[in-house]
């Protein structure tokens, strides 16, 4: 859960915070700011609410501007002149005490909703907004070790390649019934495939029963995580009036989930490719959700994981979006890239 700090600025600095050009505070280790964390909440002068979009320690504030762009602490000071501007205001018993770098995102100003670019922020759910621990393939190694079958990671990860890929070849065009029963059938028939590509047994009453026993595993409690940053991100994000949903490739189980990872009650719309009868890149999923939402195309902005289904996909559906690429691997696609989610506060104006 975020807290909320009180923090003093002098002018010029607050007015600059205020209007973007300032993002990054800078103050000495002391305890009650070593325990600040990003999501936490700062009120400047008592008045002021901003998100603390990240915290990062320094020993001193020479290794703090190694690493810190001078222009985002004091704009209109030159570089070459910040860190005797910092050992004014802070001595060298305060500076002994380690620099701490806090980089915030300030809430759009009263009346700027009508001057912003988008209206919606819509996700893509796995490995954007929650992540899986132990990881899926660790999952379905455990399941099978359960029953006496031992297969590595590898060869489980091959597998499911396999076994989505061929689900995913004609996904851009084809649809299906949007039905319980029928994801149900899809699921019962992807799990045969699995277990036939692992050299398993196929009978129906094993694959129910691994079935089940894989269910059951995913639904204990902190499997499916929030990332770090989703529930903060998410927050600021509603704080400034933007309008959230996910848009994901994902069973029927898809709202029973999102509270799992204990991000409910973020979102306007939470739609999965079993409920909307395609697969992402089809931007029939899409084109859904913007109706429900009563949103054109241009309105919204799609963050998710993978090239191939979700920027493909946005972009079939008309929609702007960016790559989230946490291990930084996705090397130069056409489109924007961010490093985790408090990257589309960057991509917002």
């Amino acid at each position: 859960m975020s807290r909320t700090k009180t923090l003093w600025i002098r002018e010029p600095y607050l007015s600059q915070i205020l209007d973007g050009r300032k993002t990054v505070e800078v103050r000495v280790g002391y305890d009650n700011l070593r325990r600040l964390e990003p999501g936490d909440r700062l009120k400047l002068n008592d008045q002021h609410l901003v998100a603390l979009r990240r915290i990062t320690r320094y020993a001193d504030f020479e290794e703090l501007l190694a690493h810190e762009d001078p222009s985002t602490i004091a704009p209109d000071l030159p570089a070459g002149e910040l860190l005797a501007a910092l050992r004014e205001l802070y001595p060298p018993e305060k500076e002994a005490l380690g620099a701490i770098a806090l980089e915030v995102i300030v809430p759009l100003p009263p009346g700027a909703a009508r001057e912003r670019r988008y209206q919606a922020i819509l996700f893509d759910m796995g490995h954007t907004l929650v992540y899986f621990e132990p990881p899926e393939e660790v999952i379905v190694q455990t399941t099978l070790r359960a029953v006496g079958e031992e297969r590595t990671t590898e060869e489980i990860l091959a597998a499911v390649r396999l076994v989505w890929g061929d689900d995913y070849r004609d996904a851009a065009t084809s649809t299906f019934p949007a039905t319980p029963e029928y994801d149900h059938e899809t699921s019962f028939r992807q799990t045969r495939r699995l277990l036939d590509r692992l050299g398993l047994g196929t009978e129906p009453d094993i694959v129910r029963a691994y079935s089940a026993a894989v269910e059951a595993a995913f639904s204990r409690p902190g499997v499916i995580r929030a990332f770090p940053e989703a529930a903060p991100v998410l927050a600021a994000l509603r704080e400034q009036g933007y309008r959230l949903g996910i848009v994901s490739n994902w069973s029927w189980n898809l709202r029973d989930r999102v509270p799992q990872a204990g991000l409910d009650g973020f979102f306007e719309i939470v739609w999965a490719s079993a409920y909307a009868g395609c697969i992402k890149p089809h931007p029939g999923i899409f084109h859904q959700v913007l109706a429900q939402m009563s949103l054109a195309a241009g309105s919204a902005l799609y963050v998710g994981d993978a090239y191939q289904y979700d920027v493909v996909g946005a972009r079939n559906a008309g929609i702007d979006v960016a790559l989230l690429d946490r291990k930084g691997t996705a090397g130069d696609p056409d489109c924007p890239v961010i490093r985790d989610l408090w990257g589309v506060f960057d991509l917002l104006h």
